[in-house]
């Protein structure tokens, strides 16, 4: 009896709404398909052409903006320009045509202006620390660098990746 009551109860609950889906966390923080959504809509993250799963790929980048942002907390660089924030956000508003048609692509993808001038600050706060860390070397060099030390995070931290690709596998190397 007991377990027909509790099938009818959960029956007649509602169902439901399905706000955002988690598609990894990093270290405890959660990224989200909105966080990708925005990050395409925004053009927060560059999209090489012939990208087979631009989701996997967001993600990834997404992924290792977090661990990045996580070291540059640690070390503290200076604050940006608050007016180069706002010069970033404007040409982010120009891009998308009009302020209706930015307002809407906000609205779309569950970001506020603030939540964007805080992206774009980190941004900005990664940048100088990649700097300060890697100098002006040869850029061969430090996008070696630079990748030996994400891989290194990647191997430090916990990340939990969720999204599975719909994408094909790659074709096997000759």
């Amino acid at each position: 009896m007991t377990v027909l009551l509790a099938m009818l109860v959960c029956a007649s609950a509602p169902h439901a709404e399905v706000i955002d889906r988690i598609l990894a966390v990093v270290g405890g923080r959660p990224v989200t398909l909105s966080d990708v959504t925005a990050a395409r809509q925004f053009g927060l993250v560059e999209l090489p052409a012939g990208t087979a799963d631009p989701v996997a790929y967001v993600i990834d980048r997404l992924i290792d903006r977090t661990l990045m942002l996580a070291e540059v907390d640690r070390f503290q660089p200076p604050e940006p320009d608050p007016v180069e924030v706002t010069v970033r956000v404007e040409a982010l508003e120009r891009r998308a045509g009009s302020t209706a048609a930015f307002d809407r692509a906000l609205a779309v993808t569950g970001t506020t202006r603030e939540q964007l001038r805080r992206h774009i600050r980190d941004d900005l706060r990664i940048t100088t620390y990649l700097n300060q860390r890697f100098g002006a070397t040869d850029p061969a060099g430090r996008s070696a660098a630079m990748a030996s030390w994400v891989g290194d995070l990647r191997r430090r931290a916990d990340v939990t990746l969720l999204y599975r690709s719909t994408a094909p596998p790659p074709a096997p190397s000759r």
